[in-house]
């Protein structure tokens, strides 16, 4: 058997509506009890000029975004995305039975080591035929679309750099935003000093460029070793707020994991916290699973995913006084009474002098 072997398989274990009320902080707070104090905290930074919120989206946010558990949306997800893969590879030929039984049982695992592994063997039976890897990403994420865009226009109206770990171009199709990914980081340091965000930072690639594409060991093995895309992600940390929104599963991430490992020491004494937006019945597990670093931490938005998108819009509203939206209203210039003055036209007026 090539590829994945028993043995590997065996070392792979990881060791335009209302605005909502404002929301106050729950009475089963773990810590401080203060989801006031973090709200407050978090618009200080939205308020900031320039901004100092960088929105990280995870899978959540584009699987509410396309509709699931509509067909095909599976794939949005590290697990849909492999089991496809593989499905692929099955239908194509390009893998024998038993490497096929251990890459399904890699993907049922739902464990992020495991992730990987079954990625490497995928890639790798993709490979054997010409343009087939590419071919499947175009197929796969590159095929979703949005079928609700009210959480995306309510991270676009909280007005901070929009940054994504998902490959799929739904932010795109929302916002217009261009993509930006890790290898172009001559343009997005150019960005960065600008402080601008009229463009959207994918840290792990696009679906239309396989090159960018951060899913296997050999893609993670370079991003973590990529002094360039390690700086920008050190800078967030430091001086930026970050706001993860649809990341549950984020930190085991082996590039978020290196950033951890990093803000260990560097980050020691640092005065703000960066948030992890979260289900109520979810605060508790984050704060175990995220114990050491206390510069993270929980910021509850509600009971169910549906409340993401009005907690991000009462948001918006607290800090810029503006509701969720995407392309701001015009003016009707056939309304206009032909003998109307413009604004121009009244400073002419002598006595307004």
């Amino acid at each position: 058997m090539t590829g994945l072997t028993t043995l590997e398989f065996a070392a792979a274990t990881p060791p335009a509506q209302p605005a909502p009320a404002v929301m106050r902080a729950p009475a089963h707070s773990v810590v401080d009890n203060s989801s006031l104090r973090k709200r407050d905290e978090l618009l200080d930074s939205m308020r900031a000029q320039p901004s100092r919120l960088v929105v990280v989206t995870g899978t959540g946010v584009t699987l509410q975004s396309i509709g699931h558990p509509g067909p095909g949306t599976d794939v949005a997800g590290w697990p849909g995305l492999l089991a496809d893969g593989l499905a692929r590879c099955q239908k194509l030929k390009l893998i024998d039975q038993e490497d096929a039984g251990v890459v399904a049982h890699l993907i049922k695992g739902k464990k992020c080591e495991w992730f990987i592994h079954a990625a490497e063997k995928i890639h790798e039976c993709l490979a054997t035929r010409v343009n087939e890897r590419e071919t499947w990403m175009k197929d796969s994420v590159g095929s979703l679309k949005v079928k609700d865009q009210r959480l995306l226009k309510a991270i676009v109206a909280l007005r901070g750099l929009i940054s994504t770990l998902n490959y799929d171009s739904t932010i795109h199709q929302v916002t217009g935003l261009p993509p930006l990914h890790w290898r172009q980081q001559r343009e997005i340091n150019r960005k960065l000093r600008e402080h601008a965000t009229d463009f959207a930072l994918h840290w792990h690639g696009v679906s239309d460029d396989m090159k960018s594409i951060v899913l296997d060991r050999t893609s993670y093995q370079e991003i973590g070793t990529d002094p360039l895309m390690q700086s920008m992600l050190q800078g967030f940390a430091r001086d930026k707020t970050m706001l993860f929104a649809g990341c549950r599963q984020t930190f085991l991430d082996p590039n978020l994991q290196a950033l951890l490992n990093w803000a260990k020491t560097a980050l020691a004494g640092l005065e703000h916290r960066h948030f992890i937006l979260c289900r109520a019945n979810e605060e508790e597990a984050i704060l175990e699973e995220l114990q050491p670093h206390g510069y993270l931490t929980p910021l509850v938005y509600g009971n169910n995913h549906t409340d993401l998108a009005p907690f991000l819009e009462q948001l918006a509203v607290e800090a810029h006084g503006v509701a969720a939206t995407v392309n701001p209203p015009t003016l009707n210039t056939e309304a206009v009474p032909e003998n109307a003055r413009q604004p121009a036209d009244i400073w002419k007026n002598p006595t307004r002098r």
